[in-house]
């Protein structure tokens, strides 16, 4: 259930009172005009008006403090039964309020001419305002969900934009196509087909970051075969110092993930780690289809001082909220740093 905002309950007390008011602004009206002639063809008094106002303020109230769910305990447990149940209990309350305010009138001011009338009209004025007082804060919420799916939808074409700038950063950062570029040129005349190799997975990256660049989702199997390019091209830099492994990666549904999930995270790794002979980085990406996840993990080997990518885990986090309502999640000890994103069936 949508978060009742506290302005909602505020104007639950002037709603109430407007209802009040206008299901009875007729009478109010004659009332007021002419007292004594009022009471003769109304069959009821002021004191009795006056009752019958105070009956549609409290009835309003609760019914709305009901819709909205704001009733405290009793309103998580309403909120918990089925919907039958609820409506039966509506139900229950409607006629015992209805009741309750019938008889008190009686009790205050005493049996009345027109009793059979009065007690017709308490029902049919409560089914009334009953029926607005749903219809008015379910056209509310409605109002208020839409403007928060048009803020959230803003705020995705938001992070697009950014999400575009980064990738086309990454694409074109100067260190990586340095590395790149240089291996290959080394490797032109010493191994042929490991620059034949460079280039491929080289081509590969920068087409698919071209083409993911307007999609907010991506599959899976497009996204692990870009990874494995991309880890490729680091394994031909840091050579044996650079090891890793996909595994359950031979999926059986067709699953979505957030562009560049996995290149970011893959250089999140190697930008914070020391890669040495001694040191070697151990990366391994795993697909959990049972659980609707992907877990990405590294070891561990901190160099001392490096920028944060906490703005770029905090945005992949960001998008994935959006999109699909879920987040990703860290897990972070002496040996290992691993980052679990969820996966999402076919949009």
């Amino acid at each position: 259930m949508a978060r009742v905002r506290s302005s909602e309950l505020r104007y639950v007390w002037v709603y109430g009172l407007v209802v009040g008011i206008m299901v009875n602004l007729a009478p109010i009206v004659r009332c007021l005009s002419d007292p004594v002639t009022f009471e003769s063809v109304a069959g009821y008094g002021p004191g009795a008006l006056a009752l019958k106002v105070i009956n549609c303020f409290l009835f309003g109230r609760l019914f709305s403090l009901i819709s909205l769910g704001s009733l405290g305990p009793f309103s998580n447990w309403f909120q918990r039964q089925e919907m039958a149940v609820q409506r039966a209990i509506e139900f229950v309350l409607f006629v015992v309020l209805t009741e309750f305010f019938f008889q008190l009138h009686l009790f205050l001011l005493g049996p009345s001419l027109h009793e059979g009338v009065m007690h017709f009209w308490y029902f049919a004025q409560n089914l009334a305002q009953l029926v607005g007082v749903y219809g008015f804060w379910y056209y509310v919420k409605a109002v208020r969900e839409s403007n928060e799916a048009l803020i959230e939808n803003e705020q995705l074409k938001r992070l697009e934009v950014k999400n575009q700038l980064d990738a086309l950063n990454s694409q074109l950062n100067p260190h990586f196509l340095f590395n790149a570029l240089n291996i290959l040129n080394i490797s032109i005349t010493t191994d042929p087909d490991k620059a034949q190799s460079i280039v491929h997975n080289l081509s590969d990256i920068l087409r698919y970051n071209l083409k993911i660049q307007k999609q907010n989702l991506v599959r899976l199997s497009e996204e692990l075969a870009v990874a494995r390019a991309f880890l490729e091209l680091y394994k031909a830099r840091f050579g044996e110092k650079l090891v890793f492994n996909f595994e359950r990666t031979n999926i059986n549904k067709e699953w979505y993930v957030v562009p560049l999930s996995l290149q970011l995270l893959i250089e999140n790794a190697i930008k914070h780690n020391i890669i040495t002979s001694n040191h070697i980085l151990h990366l391994k990406v795993e697909v959990d289809e049972v659980a609707g996840q992907l877990v990405i993990s590294n070891s561990i080997n901190r160099k001392p001082h490096t920028d944060g990518l906490g703005i770029g885990l905090s945005n992949l986090n960001k998008r994935y909220e959006l999109i699909s309502g879920r987040i990703t999640s860290l897990s972070d000890d002496s040996e290992h740093f691993s980052v679990t994103i969820p996966l999402i069936e076919s949009p």
